[in-house]
Formats: structure tokens, C-alpha cells, sequence
């Protein structure tokens, strides 16, 4: 075998074994390697594998700056690369790491809440990177008009997130709009000095958008105006927009039928007759979110509402007062509902409950946070209808018990998430999810009457979990329970167990996967 020949099969002369294969196909082989640890044990085994990772390597995130000139150099086929938890980077570690790094293949940056990095860095980053599709530069706080002309200059730029970057003005939002003119979607959510002229020129720039949040700015009814003349608008986010009201909406309805998810949660001056107008302008609507807006619901917003009786997948109505009769109205109107929130909902009761699910057997997400007046005979009702079930939501729901999660664990086979804070949950009932083998989240945080022993339940057969919130509620038999059954936890929440030790903590080795920790008010811990 020639010297060229062994370097494309990854091997020396003579090798055998994995060494033999071609670098391609042992890309294709780790492609089919799912889970990081098993990728890694591969790379540790094998240069031949090690050499492929490095070939096809397609995503990155970098949790330190100083290795980041290697890395970049060591990946030629990145695609995304996260620096979003790399500590300390700033413009002039980031310029000095893309200096002579070959990122043609890179489509996505994140440097969410990468406050250290301001205009130059962008510069250099746009300059690096040719093919630059997407940016996330949300919750740099500091970010501005400088960062904003910076990233302007990425001519190909389709996804933008610049969330709480609270110095973009409309001159910044300007350079984005003019600069990259293929946009489809946008987030200048609590950029609050962007206001309606900016909102404008955008619209006029940028006419591939389909996806923009505009939530929390202090636009009006003007910028709805010009939003309604967006043809291919798909999702509009407008939270808490207290100057936009109905006259606003009405204009939105006028404009292209194109929208499918529109969110005017906390929009105070908002009413069911608004939204009653935007339904009738956009028949093909899948998600509404109106949660803590409307005082009351409408006879007109309940017609229109069964016009997307095809179409209609979520509907969160929280904070509303709702009564049994308008859940059963929704039930009948709404057959094709894949989500409902009811969470701090008044008046939502085990009758309203079941009129709801019994036309609505496609649910996978209930949320009734804060639905006090609920009881077992609500979960029978939903492990009756929603055998579809993902997702439930039932933090301070006290009069529910073990029996009712019975029902739920044995009749929803698909739960992956369910919300037990504050419900009084015991042993028992932890027993019963145990069943639930496709779990991946659970919080029961202040649910004092589970030991040690319902948590060895979870342990031994929700093996999937990747996150738990046991808010002072385990010990450090229970922590190493955890530690032996459910190694794949990303997220835990301990504060307040204050009868765990350094003894306990030290079970959390063993958590290779875990990237969040909270260990507040921990009495008995004298370090970490």
C-alpha cells in the first residue's frame, strides 16, 4: 500500500482492523453513534476514528478560548459552532483564533450572552466565515448599532437573533435590513429603542421574512401596518406590545393569508374582538397564544375560533377566567388541538376538564399550572382521551394523588414530561411513573412526602431522564440512586435538600451528561 494510500484508509501499511477502512465510511459509521460518550470512547480507541471525527465533525461548542485556535484548525467540515459558554472570549481572542482558519463550511454562529465580543470580533467572524447563515447574538446586553452594522456585512444572513440587545437602535436595525436582504427570521425582542420607523424600512428590505419577534418594544399599530404586508410571514411574536390594541390587529388581518402562529400574550389593550378580526383575516392559523391578555372571551372569538377547526394545533389561554362551558365550546370547536394552556386559569374544574379532552383525543401538552379546583377525576378523564400524551403540567394541583397518576402512567405510555411541584405527590405515586420509561423530565420540588425509596422507583426505570427538580426533596441515598440509574441528567435541581453531605454530592460523578447544577442553601456541604 502506497503512503497515499494508507493516509486515505486511515492506516499504516499492512494495518487492519478499523485502520483499513476509509475515513468516509467511518464518518458514516459515527454518524449512526448517537450518544456523545459512545463517540468519544470511539476516538480514544481509534486514530483511524479519531482522524474520521476530525473529517465530518459538523458541530462544535467551546467551553474555554484558549484551545479555540486548535479547535477551529482541527475541524475543517464545521458547520455550527457554539460559543456561547466559551469564558472570557473577547475581540481580540476571537480575531486572533479565525487569523488563518479555514470556516468556509460555517453556516451558524451562537454567541448568545457573549458580552465580551463587540464589533471588531463580529467583523472578523463575517470576514471568516463566507457562508454565514445564521447568528445568534441574543442577551448581549451591550451589543448596539456597531455590532449590528457589523453583522450586516454577512450579505447571506437568513436567521438573526439579536434578543435583549439593548443598544440596537433603528440606525442598527437599518444596516441589518438593507445589508441582508434574504432574512426569513428575525428577534429584536426587548431591542426597546427600535420603534416604528425601523419596523418600517425593515418590512421593505426584507420581504423573505417568515419568522419575527418583536416582543416587549414600545411599537404601535403602525408597525402591525406595515408587518401585514409581508407575504410569506409564517410567525409573528409581539408579547407584552402594550401600545398595540385591536385597530392594530384588524390591520394584521387585512394583510397576507399567510400566518400560522401569532403570540399577543400580556398585549394589555388586546381584546377577544381583536383576535376575533385576526382569525378572520388568517384562516390557516395553527398556534394562538393569547395567555394573560384577554379579560373575557367573546361569543365572536368563540366562532371564529371553530373556522380553524382543520388547523388549529395549540391554544394557550393562561391567566383567563374560564368556566365549563367554554372549555366544552373549545373541545367542539378545536377537535384537532395538540396543546391547550390553561395554567392560573379561575374557574377550570374536573367538568370543564373532561367536556375538553373528550373531543380533543390528538393532545400531547395539558398545562394546569395553578388549576387548584383539578382532581383525579380530571387525569382519569385525560388518560381516558389523550393516549397521545407528552406533556403535563400540574404544579399545585394539591387535591391530586397517587391514584390519579396511576391512571395517567398505565394510560399514556408516550409522557415525557410532567410537572408534579407542589402537588403533595408521595411514594406511591413515584411508583407508578416509574412506568413511564420514555421520561425525560420530572419536577417535584417541595413534594415532601417522597423518601429516598420513590426515588429509587424513578432510578431503576426512567433511565432517559434528563432532567429533575427534587427542591428539597432527597438525601444522599437518594442522590446515589440517581447517580447509578438515570445517567443521562443534564439538569438538577437540589436546593434546599439540606439533609444532603459532601458525602452525597460526590455520587454526582458519576452524571458525565450534567451541565446544570443548583445547589442552593445546601446547610450540610462545607465545599464544592
Amino acid at each position: 500500500m502506497s503512503e497515499e494510500e494508507a493516509q486515505r484508509y486511515g492506516g499504516g501499511t499492512g494495518g487492519g482492523g478499523v485502520g483499513a477502512l476509509s475515513v468516509d465510511l467511518l464518518g458514516q459509521v459515527l454518524d449512526r453513534v448517537l450518544e456523545r460518550r459512545d463517540r468519544k470512547a470511539c476516538r480514544l480507541v481509534s486514530r483511524a476514528f479519531a482522524r474520521a471525527e476530525a473529517a465530518h465533525r459538523r458541530a462544535l461548542r467551546v467551553l474555554r478560548r484558549e484551545p479555540l485556535p486548535r479547535l477551529l484548525r482541527a475541524f475543517p467540515a464545521l458547520e455550527r459552532l457554539d460559543l456561547s459558554a466559551c469564558a472570557s472570549l473577547d475581540d481580540a481572542s476571537l480575531a486572533a483564533a479565525l487569523a488563518g482558519a479555514d470556516l468556509g463550511t460555517v453556516r451558524q454562529v451562537c454567541l448568545a450572552r457573549a458580552s465580551g465580543v463587540g464589533w471588531r470580533g463580529l467583523e472578523a467572524l463575517v470576514a471568516a466565515c463566507p457562508r454565514l447563515e445564521a447568528v445568534d447574538l441574543s442577551h448581549c446586553v451591550g451589543a448596539g448599532d456597531r455590532e449590528a452594522a457589523a453583522l450586516a456585512a454577512a450579505s447571506g444572513l437568513r436567521e438573526l437573533n439579536l434578543e435583549k440587545c439593548l443598544g440596537v437602535t433603528d440606525m442598527g436595525l437599518a444596516k441589518v435590513a438593507v445589508g441582508c436582504p434574504r432574512l426569513e427570521n428575525l428577534s429584536f425582542k426587548w431591542c426597546r429603542e427600535i420603534s416604528d420607523i425601523g419596523v418600517d424600512l425593515l418590512v421593505k428590505k426584507c420581504r423573505e421574512l417568515r419568522s419575527l419577534d418583536i416582543s416587549y418594544l414600545k411599537v404601535s399599530n403602525e408597525s402591525l401596518r406595515s408587518i401585514s404586508t409581508l407575504e410569506k410571514l409564517e410567525e409573528l411574536a409581539m408579547v407584552a406590545c402594550s401600545c398595540i390594541d385591536d385597530e392594530g390587529l384588524e390591520l394584521l388581518s387585512r394583510g397576507s393569508n399567510s400566518l400560522q402562529s401569532v403570540d399577543v400574550s400580556r398585549c394589555d389593550h388586546v381584546t377577544s374582538q381583536g383576535l376575533a378580526s385576526l382569525i378572520d383575516g388568517h384562516s390557516f392559523l395553527q398556534k394562538l397564544y393569547a395567555a394573560d391578555s384577554l379579560h373575557e372571551i367573546g361569543q365572536d372569538f368563540l366562532s371564529k375560533l371553530v373556522t380553524l377547526k382543520a388547523t388549529l394545533a395549540v391554544l394557550r389561554l393562561d391567566g383567563f377566567e374560564v368556566s365549563s362551558s367554554l372549555l366544552s365550546a373549545i373541545g367542539e370547536g378545536c377537535t384537532n388541538l395538540v396543546e391547550i394552556g390553561l395554567s392560573k386559569c379561575n374557574g377550570v374544574t374536573d367538568e370543564g376538564i373532561s367536556s375538553l379532552v373528550a373531543c380533543c383525543s390528538y393532545l400531547r401538552t395539558i398545562d394546569l399550572t395553578c388549576c387548584n379546583l383539578v382532581t383525579n377525576n380530571s387525569l382519569d378523564s385525560i388518560a381516558d382521551n389523550c393516549k397521545l400524551l407528552e406533556c403535563l403540567r400540574l404544579e399545585s394541583c394539591s387535591s391530586i394523588n397517587e391514584k390519579g397518576l396511576e391512571r395517567i402512567a398505565s394510560c399514556c405510555p408516550n409522557l415525557k414530561e410532567i410537572d408534579l411541584t407542589d402537588c403533595g405527590v408521595n411514594d406511591e405515586a413515584l411508583h407508578h411513573l416509574a412506568k413511564c420509561s420514555e421520561l425525560l423530565i420530572l419536577k417535584l420540588g417541595l413534594s415532601s412526602s417522597i423518601s429516598d425509596k420513590g426515588l429509587g422507583f424513578i432510578s431503576s426505570k426512567c433511565g432517559k431522564l434528563i432532567e429533575l427538580d427534587l427542591y428539597r426533596s432527597i438525601t444522599d441515598d437518594g442522590l446515589a440512586a440517581l447517580a447509578n440509574g438515570c445517567k443521562k441528567i443534564k439538569l438538577l435541581n437540589l436546593c434546599y435538600c439540606n439533609k444532603i453531605t459532601d458525602s452525597g454530592l460526590s455520587h454526582l460523578g458519576a452524571l458525565e451528561e450534567l451541565t446544570n447544577l443548583e445547589l442552593r442553601c445546601l446547610v450540610r456541604i462545607t465545599g464544592i
